[in-house]
């Protein structure tokens, strides 16, 4: 016996002792449950025999190579790891399955011992049938669904191929089977209740990106069917499970396995950081996946070549525990949620995909990275280590944020080193280039001592010019600080805004500049003096208001005709952008490059009426149709664009657009209309139909995201871009190259454009106060040197408005 098989049987033996100890009762019912059964089996009586044998056969000898879709294969395994385990012992002609724990062995269970176990008869089967062809399923937010066929049958979950009857769109159909032995009546309306709210979760935060989650798109709990279907837009074409993919092409290269963790730790660092209003109204700080495993994850590869060298396939994630959880059983018993499980999980999948397998081929054992001696061979040392700290054997990382900067950390030379290269050549290569190393060696400290001397002087000079530049830029003569403006009123003062308007938006939505808090709030906090005003969003004339002394001040845009008794004070910008897709998965057939980053005012009335555009050539590959949205809940946006777009003189086709688009199906009826439902929908069009559409809305609300590209615009030849970026010493603006996933941070809103007025779709933000009436006029005033303070103007800025000038950076 080899060494190593005497260490893994000593220690699977180990195993089934302490999982013994720890759980006796539930070991003991099981080992009950399980010889009860086997005599039950071996009961024969004379006219079942042969019906019997033949069913065996069948069994044996009908296990597919293959899975077709991944995310029922998960969930069609309806025993816990444990009991594989156990029942692959009796077993090891079909399947050979060993655990440490829950955690370690969840991605260990082989293909076939899967399949087997999906077919076996479900026992709620003959009281909740599987749901015939052509029938119809109805009451979802978008519509109704009719099936076409079964994929899956498990235990508690089907999944189905089908159609949306208003459009023929392709769907899949997830079932959720709510058996009475599993939920009593108050438990399965209480996973009802929750499981029809998630089609309302907004998996994309108001700015567009989801990040290559595949997320529900309705959610039908009918009140008289003990069943939940969850509908799903049809997956990425020819996409595979990884697990799939193994079994087609065989374990990764270190390369490509660097290329999935980039993209799913930039997934989990969006859901670990992402801003949720759960089921209970709350807003949480993040949640983890809870289910990262080989059949979570899918991947969609791409025949076209890459510029840099780069994977040519994106990952995209399934299965989050948010609504898998909903239907385990009261009574189960559920692994860590949190985001540390979620990078050990990743761990194991990167693991898995070096050996392109999860069981040792010559043992038939589960691979276990824990053990060294169950590592692949491969010469990427950092790779290595970067999976060890993963997994949690070496220094883990805290965050999926961490563990992708130190993914993409610039390669050092000592990591580079092959693992695979032995003391003894290193010794040997060592004694037969000694004289010559030692010559290179000392040229080069003289080299770099020069070259250091040198890049000081240059860094010095640069220094000294830079810190002359910041002083220029940065000089600000308005107070840095909301505590500096004096003789702010503290009696009772009430202010108004539009509903509806952006100020409202800016004012009353909650997180945009403070976790869990709106801007008011956050103001008054950090200003006391501020507990006594109240704001009152209103769709009552403004000005009247002021008269009227139901307002002290209002806040709003620009008054182009503002009556001689009222006075204004601009205190930050904001404007409109035109934008098409951006997309990560096809920027080689990048819709911001056809178009040189740009459009003019008169490309973009003729798109908004004829819904053509004339001297262009979309991307290879791209539909040349062009699709059309607006943000048409948002009414001060569509107002701003026809003033500015079409000098407040739009053609009757614009005006009917609205209605149009709602009837024709590209926006939806029961759907806000606003610019995080363009923003998804906009890239999904490009992403999933090859077709280029165009829309436009404010730039607060679409500032900071990465589904699509605000183009610059203006006049032929004078087009400005409304977002610049740091590049070397000088600010220019973004160009179709940029990344605007990973580049966040290194771009901003133009802010010279914006205050000259050059880019033309801007419009100025106001408090208006009475001229004549003192107290008003205070209160006002005040307000308005309020948030013209550094802070003030920081403030706006993270709420996603355009200051009035360039901020002094933070000490």
């Amino acid at each position: 016996m080899r060494l190593v098989d005497l260490v893994n049987s000593v220690g699977s033996n180990f195993r089934e002792v302490a999982n013994f100890i720890r759980y006796p009762f539930q070991n003991l019912s099981r080992i009950a449950t399980r010889h009860a059964q086997k005599e039950y089996e071996n009961v024969e009586l004379p006219w079942g025999k042969k019906t019997e044998t033949r069913e065996n056969s069948v069994e044996q000898s009908n296990i597919p190579v293959e899975r077709r879709n991944s995310q029922a294969d998960r969930m069609l395994n309806p025993y816990s790891p444990q009991e594989l385990f156990n029942e692959s012992n009796a077993r090891t002609s079909q399947v050979k399955v060993a655990s440490s724990n829950l955690n370690e062995i969840a991605n260990a269970v082989t293909i076939a011992a899967a399949d087997r176990l999906a077919r076996k008869t479900s026992p709620s089967a003959k009281t909740l049938p599987i749901l015939p062809t052509d029938i119809e399923i109805r009451g979802g937010r978008r519509g109704k669904y009719r099936v076409d066929k079964c994929l899956k049958d498990g235990e508690t979950v089907r999944l189905y191929q089908g159609i949306q009857v208003e459009n023929n769109k392709p769907i899949l159909i997830k079932e959720y089977l709510l058996t009475d032995r599993e939920f009593n009546q108050k438990e399965a309306k209480e996973r009802k209740e929750k499981f029809e709210k998630l089609a309302s979760l907004n998996l994309k935060n108001g700015v567009g990106q989801d990040f290559r989650l595949i997320s529900p798109w309705d959610a039908i709990a009918p009140s008289n069917e003990k069943r939940c279907y969850l509908i799903f837009e049809q997956p990425v074409h020819n996409s595979l499970t990884l697990r799939e993919y193994l079994l087609k092409s065989g374990a990764m290269t270190p390369h490509q396995v660097r290329g999935v963790l980039d993209q799913v730790l930039q997934t989990l660092w969006f859901l670990h950081s992402h801003r949720l209003q759960t089921f209970d109204d709350d807003i949480e700080q993040g949640f983890p996946h809870g289910y990262l495993s080989l059949d979570s994850l899918l991947i969609a590869s791409s025949s076209q070549p890459s510029a840099l060298d780069k994977p040519q396939f994106f990952i995209y994630v399934a299965d989050l525990a948010l609504w898998e959880d909903l239907f385990k059983p009261p009574t189960a018993k559920f692994s860590e949620r949190s985001p540390k499980q979620d990078l050990i999980d990743l761990g194991y999948v990167s693991f898995y995909l070096l050996w392109g397998t999860t069981v040792d081929p010559d043992t038939a054992q589960p691979l276990n990275p824990k053990f060294e001696q169950h590592w692949p061979e491969f010469k990427d040392a950092r790779l290595n280590k970067f999976i060890h700290r993963l997994l949690g054997i070496d220094q883990p990382f805290k965050t999926a944020f961490e563990a992708r900067k130190e993914l993409l950390a610039p390669l050092s030379r000592e990591l580079e080193t092959p693992l695979d290269v032995t003391a003894e050549a290193d010794s040997l290569e060592e004694d037969t280039q000694k004289s010559s190393s030692l010559s290179r060696l000392v040229l080069t400290i003289i080299l770099f001592a020069f070259l250091a001397g040198l890049l000081l002087q240059i860094m010095l000079r640069w220094r000294q010019s830079l810190s002359q530049v910041e002083q220029l830029v940065f000089n600000s003569f308005e107070p840095c600080c909301l505590a500096e403006i004096d003789q702010v009123p503290t009696e009772r003062v009430t202010y108004i805004t539009e509903a509806n308007g952006i100020w409202s938006y800016i004012l009353n939505t909650i997180s945009l500049v403070s976790y869990k808090k709106t801007f008011v709030e956050e103001l008054t906090i950090r200003e006391p003096r501020l507990t006594t005003y109240t704001l009152n969003i209103s769709n009552e004339n403004i000005i009247e208001a002021i008269r009227l002394k139901r307002a002290d001040f209002a806040l709003t845009t620009f008054i182009k005709d503002l009556p001689d008794d009222m006075e204004q004070v601009e205190v930050a910008y904001d404007g409109l952008v035109v934008f098409v897709a951006f997309s990560d998965n096809k920027r080689y057939q990048s819709v911001p490059n056809a178009l040189n980053g740009k459009i003019t005012l008169d490309q973009l009335r003729e798109i908004y009426t004829t819904k053509t555009l004339s001297n262009w050539s979309p991307p290879e590959g791209i539909n040349q149709n062009i699709k059309v949205y607006m943000p048409v809940d948002n009414r001060q946006a569509v107002k701003l664009f026809q003033e500015l777009v079409f000098k407040g003189d739009p053609p009757q086709k614009f005006k009917n657009l609205p209605e149009k688009l709602i009837r024709d199906g590209s926006q939806k009826i029961n759907q806000q209309l606003n610019e995080s439902y363009i923003l998804g929908e906009i890239l999904k069009d490009f992403e999933q139909n090859q077709t280029v559409g165009f829309g436009f809305g404010l730039l607060s609300r679409v500032f900071n995201q990465c589904a699509v590209y605000p183009l610059a615009i203006g006049k032929k030849g004078e087009e400005v871009q409304p977002l610049v970026q740091q590049l070397g010493n000088e600010v220019k603006p973004i160009e179709p190259t940029i990344d605007l996933c990973n580049d966040k941070g290194s771009y901003w809103p133009n802010v010279e454009a914006f205050k000259s007025g050059s880019y033309p779709l801007i419009y100025r933000l106001v408090v208006v106060y009475p001229k004549k009436d003192k107290t008003q006029a205070v209160a006002g005033r005040k307000f308005a040197e309020l948030l013209k303070t550094d802070e003030g103007q920081r403030l706006l800025s993270e709420a996603g408005l355009v200051s009035l000038r360039t901020l002094p950076k933070r000490n």
